[in-house]
Protein backbone atom coordinates (compact mmCIF):
# COMPACT_ATOMS: atom_id res chain seq x y z
CA UNK A 1 0.00 0.00 0.00
CA UNK A 2 1.04 3.49 -0.55
CA UNK A 3 0.06 6.11 2.12
CA UNK A 4 -0.03 9.87 1.73
CA UNK A 5 2.32 10.90 4.86
CA UNK A 6 0.75 14.11 5.81
CA UNK A 7 -3.02 12.80 6.27
CA UNK A 8 -2.71 9.12 6.37
CA UNK A 9 -4.69 7.95 3.78
CA UNK A 10 -4.27 5.18 1.95
CA UNK A 11 -2.86 6.56 -2.03
CA UNK A 12 -2.66 2.98 -3.94
CA UNK A 13 -3.16 -0.24 -3.24
CA UNK A 14 -0.49 -2.65 -5.06
CA UNK A 15 -2.22 -6.05 -5.77
CA UNK A 16 -0.18 -8.88 -7.80
CA UNK A 17 2.11 -10.27 -5.12
CA UNK A 18 0.89 -13.86 -4.03
CA UNK A 19 2.81 -13.61 -0.35
CA UNK A 20 4.82 -11.46 1.53
CA UNK A 21 5.65 -8.20 0.48
CA UNK A 22 9.42 -7.43 2.31
CA UNK A 23 10.20 -4.45 0.49
CA UNK A 24 9.05 -1.34 -1.52
CA UNK A 25 10.68 1.33 -3.18
CA UNK A 26 9.88 4.90 -5.17
CA UNK A 27 12.63 5.38 -8.43
CA UNK A 28 13.84 9.17 -7.63
CA UNK A 29 11.57 10.44 -10.43
CA UNK A 30 8.57 9.38 -8.41
CA UNK A 31 7.21 7.93 -11.48
CA UNK A 32 7.97 3.81 -10.40
CA UNK A 33 7.62 1.80 -7.45
CA UNK A 34 9.58 -1.27 -7.21
CA UNK A 35 8.47 -4.43 -4.42
CA UNK A 36 10.36 -7.16 -3.75
CA UNK A 37 8.23 -10.41 -2.35
CA UNK A 38 8.31 -13.92 -0.70
CA UNK A 39 6.78 -15.14 -4.15
CA UNK A 40 10.17 -14.91 -5.79
CA UNK A 41 9.70 -11.74 -7.89
CA UNK A 42 10.02 -8.21 -8.01
CA UNK A 43 7.39 -6.14 -9.41
CA UNK A 44 7.40 -2.45 -11.12
CA UNK A 45 4.46 -0.28 -10.36
CA UNK A 46 3.46 2.76 -11.69
CA UNK A 47 3.74 4.98 -8.73
CA UNK A 48 0.72 7.00 -10.46
CA UNK A 49 -2.22 4.50 -10.98
CA UNK A 50 -0.78 1.57 -9.20
CA UNK A 51 -0.60 -0.54 -11.68
CA UNK A 52 1.30 -3.27 -12.30
CA UNK A 53 3.85 -2.33 -15.51
CA UNK A 54 6.35 -5.56 -15.08
CA UNK A 55 6.88 -8.59 -13.51
CA UNK A 56 10.76 -9.69 -12.71
CA UNK A 57 11.48 -13.58 -12.08
CA UNK A 58 14.54 -15.50 -11.52
CA UNK A 59 15.00 -15.60 -8.19
CA UNK A 60 14.58 -18.79 -6.59
CA UNK A 61 13.75 -17.46 -2.95
CA UNK A 62 12.23 -14.78 -1.08
CA UNK A 63 12.74 -10.98 -2.40
CA UNK A 64 13.94 -9.03 0.58
CA UNK A 65 14.97 -6.19 -1.15
CA UNK A 66 15.26 -3.93 -4.75
CA UNK A 67 16.86 -0.89 -5.15
CA UNK A 68 16.75 1.76 -7.89
CA UNK A 69 20.12 2.87 -9.69
CA UNK A 70 20.25 6.97 -9.06
CA UNK A 71 19.11 7.34 -12.83
CA UNK A 72 16.46 4.92 -12.64
CA UNK A 73 17.61 2.60 -15.57
CA UNK A 74 18.47 -0.43 -13.33
CA UNK A 75 17.09 -2.12 -10.64
CA UNK A 76 19.34 -4.07 -8.03
CA UNK A 77 17.72 -7.47 -6.21
CA UNK A 78 18.35 -9.72 -3.23
CA UNK A 79 17.23 -12.47 -2.40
Amino acid sequence: RVWDVASGDEVLCLRGHTSTVWSASFSSDDQLIATGSSDNTVRLWSAQTGNELRTLKGHTSSVFSACFSPDNTRLASAS
